[in-house]
């Protein structure tokens, strides 16, 4: 086994194992640290979906292939489906999910979403969220953003394969602009491993399209 050691945040010296493991295709192992999962980059007329490393990682890419890297989400990462008809398209209340959360924490996992090397006049970019498959079967995925609305905290759901009715968002409501980068909470229903296939279109210009790209996230 060959273990790289990548630095996840200077003011606290943490470090991130990148880990060449046993896995799903063999893959690199993504622990913790800065990535942009969903890094979309245009350039000569062509589309293309791959994942963004960023400082104090090393190396900085953002060209990582999704289909040689494993994205990690430990068993402690776990916390509970608030009570209250705006989650409850996360499962019922109560009950338990693996998350990578929107707040940066330095022991986990910081993932986002990138359009930084997309034009102006190829965007908003159409993400889509293809298939869920997951082992053992049943695992659902949620991508879904928090915001505080006077005393409360409001999800916004950017993608879930939850097929429960009203659930589903199998497409970015309205896109992602032009040259954006935010980050979400990466939620998960159950322990496994997970295949997740997206594919992006550039809503202008030529209408470029990445294709379907899968991803590996282990989970717990």
């Amino acid at each position: 086994m060959r273990i790289l050691a990548l630095l996840t945040a200077a003011t606290v010296g943490a470090l991130a194992a990148v880990t060449l493991a046993a896995g799903p295709a063999s893959a690199a192992t993504i622990t913790t640290g800065h990535v942009d999962v969903l890094d979309v980059d245009y350039e000569s007329g062509a589309l293309s979906l791959n994942i963004k490393t960023n400082a104090p990682l090393s190396p900085v890419t953002d060209d990582l292939d999704p289909a040689a890297t494993v994205l990690r989400v430990l068993p402690s990462w776990t916390t509970t489906v608030p009570s209250g008809a705006a989650w409850s398209c996360l499962g019922p209340a109560g009950s338990t999910m693996y998350v990578a959360p929107q707040a940066y924490d330095a022991n986990k996992l910081y993932a986002g979403w990138d359009t930084g090397d997309v034009a102006a006049a190829q965007g908003p970019v159409k993400l889509e969220l293809v298939s869920v498959v997951s082992s053992p079967a049943g695992g659902r995925f949620t991508l879904y953003t928090t915001a505080t609305s006077g005393l409360s905290v409001v999800p916004t759901f950017r993608l879930n394969s939850n097929t429960a009715a009203g659930c589903g968002v199998p497409v970015w409501p309205g896109g992602i602009g032009a040259a954006v980068h935010g980050h979400g909470n990466w939620a998960f229903s159950q322990a496994g491993t997970y295949t997740i296939t997206f594919k992006a279109t550039a809503q202008n210009g030529a209408g470029a399209t990445s294709g379907n790209v899968a991803y590996t996230f282990q989970v717990g």
